[in-house]
């Protein structure tokens, strides 16, 4: 059994190089919105790497075959644990960044640059919530002109525009 487990971690161990340096390649069975999205090519080379590795440290240890299946399992199904569980959450959200995207911008306020014709476009500016400027092409519904200067909000958010309001002035 010496031999099937030393296969087995070895497998495992070119598989998680080979998704270390090439990446995460697909997962398996994960067809549309079913599937088991757990089962990905990492996992299953954690599984085979933790199986070959827990049956090499019991049969290293002389304990029987069967028992040496079951630590390999055991390990193997406690590693995909582990990095499912803790490691991969933990990884994802340290990939976010500090960038804020156009639907943050929703329900801000802004100045108007460049004059928004009813059925044109103009420029607002508005300072996003790390008070950066942030210039931004504007469309309005409006059935007037919105004036530079003017106060607007912003009511929506597409990809090429932000949808404005004017903020009537307080006298």
């Amino acid at each position: 059994m010496t031999v099937v487990f030393g296969v087995i971690f070895a497998i495992g161990l070119l598989a998680l190089l080979a998704a270390l340096f090439a990446g995460e390649i697909g997962d398996i069975g994960d067809v549309g919105d079913g599937g088991l999205p757990f089962l990905s090519l990492t996992s299953l080379a954690i599984a085979l790497f933790g199986f070959g590795a827990g049956g090499l440290g019991a049969d290293f240890a002389g304990l029987p075959s069967g028992v040496s299946i079951g630590v390999g399992a055991g390990v193997g199904v406690a590693l995909v644990g582990v990095f499912r569980g803790l490691l991969l959450p933990y990884m994802l959200r340290q990939q976010s960044n500090s960038h804020f995207g156009r639907a943050s911008y929703l329900g801000m306020t802004g100045r108007v640059e460049l004059p928004i014709e009813p059925d044109g476009w103009g420029e607002i500016t508005i300072a996003d919530p790390d008070g950066a400027r942030v210039r931004l092409k504007a469309r309005t519904e409006e059935s007037a002109t919105i004036k530079a200067g003017a106060q607007v909000y912003i009511c929506d958010v597409d990809a090429e525009y932000v949808r404005v309001v004017a903020i009537p002035a307080l006298d």
